[in-house]
């Protein structure tokens, strides 16, 4: 699945030079969110200053012991109060498990918010309101979207770090355990390295997808520090996080037509929102700053 992502997204796009910015991608306790919300970059949501110290980080044959589950007395527990942004695909996956469009699925489960000095935009999971700050689909028995959760759920215990890679380059990424005070799953005799974890938890497409993302952060073209204008501020919303209005805009300015692309690639745009998507990130990689 991974490789056929990355293939299909190569198709469509010319990989852009390597950049050394750092992308993070872990959920945060609300409190720690708005103190790092002063430390990031001139960049997208989760993106610092600084990086864990050699000895935390962990390659894909490292080991490390976790399981969760519900005879811990912690369950659920991580699934609170937190900041949990939200990237493309993962509003695409959960807004097809709920059976929604992508206008409700954002009116009824996404905060919205513009980063104050670069401008792009943050989407995250608007938690319950009430005293816990629960997430709106955890329960007794776990989490009610398990089989659609987000890269940062899926990714938990661990939080993953990669930089943009270049033409033919390899992307550079690391792992680390994350600090979670009170879990008691890190203490279960369970042994996994990073890379079973990771097919295991089925975080492999997500990775894929988000990845590109960072071929617009990352853009030679864009100037760093300069904010998004309104036309570039709508057509990296819609192009990511409202596939329907994106949809309705292929169509009727004809945009396939436009870009050449072969026939099975065109079949696969209009029938699947995954080739929706990583069209819609190839599109804004070759369009959002001319």
């Amino acid at each position: 699945m991974t490789d056929i992502l990355v293939s299909f997204y190569t198709v469509l796009i010319k990989m852009y030079p390597p950049c050394s910015w750092i992308q993070y991608e872990f959920p945060l306790p609300q409190g720690v969110a708005q103190v790092v919300q002063r430390h990031y970059r001139k960049e997208i949501g989760m993106l610092f200053d600084s990086v864990p110290p050699d000895e935390r980080k962990l390659t894909l044959q490292d080991t490390f012991t976790f399981s969760c589950h519900q005879e811990l007395s912690c369950f659920n527990a991580c699934c609170r109060n937190k900041h949990l942004p939200l990237s493309p695909y993962d509003v695409l996956r959960l807004k097809k498990a709920l059976g929604l469009d992508s206008d409700t699925f954002l009116v009824e489960y996404a905060v919205y918010a513009l980063d104050s000095r670069s401008g792009f935009p943050v989407i995250s999971l608007k938690m319950r309101e009430d005293a816990k700050k629960a997430c709106p689909f955890v329960c007794d028995e776990g989490c009610r979207v398990y089989n659609d959760r987000p890269t940062a759920c899926r990714l938990f215990p661990l939080g993953r770090a990669s930089k943009s890679g270049g033409r033919g380059e390899r992307r550079d990424q690391f792992f680390f355990m994350q600090d979670i005070p009170g879990c008691l799953g890190k203490g279960e005799t369970k042994t996994w390295s990073v890379e079973q974890w990771l097919k295991d938890q089925g975080v492999l497409p997500y990775m894929a997808i988000n990845d590109k993302m960072l071929d617009l952060l990352f853009h030679p073209k864009r100037e760093i520090g300069k904010p998004l204008d309104d036309s570039q501020l709508q057509k990296l919303i819609v192009a990511c996080y409202n596939l329907d209005e994106f949809r309705t805009f292929v169509e009727e300015t004809k945009l396939l037509d436009a870009s050449r692309v072969d026939a099975e690639t065109r079949s696969r745009i209009e029938k699947e929102e995954t080739a929706l998507l990583m069209f819609g990130l190839a599109y804004l990689t070759a369009t959002l700053f001319p």
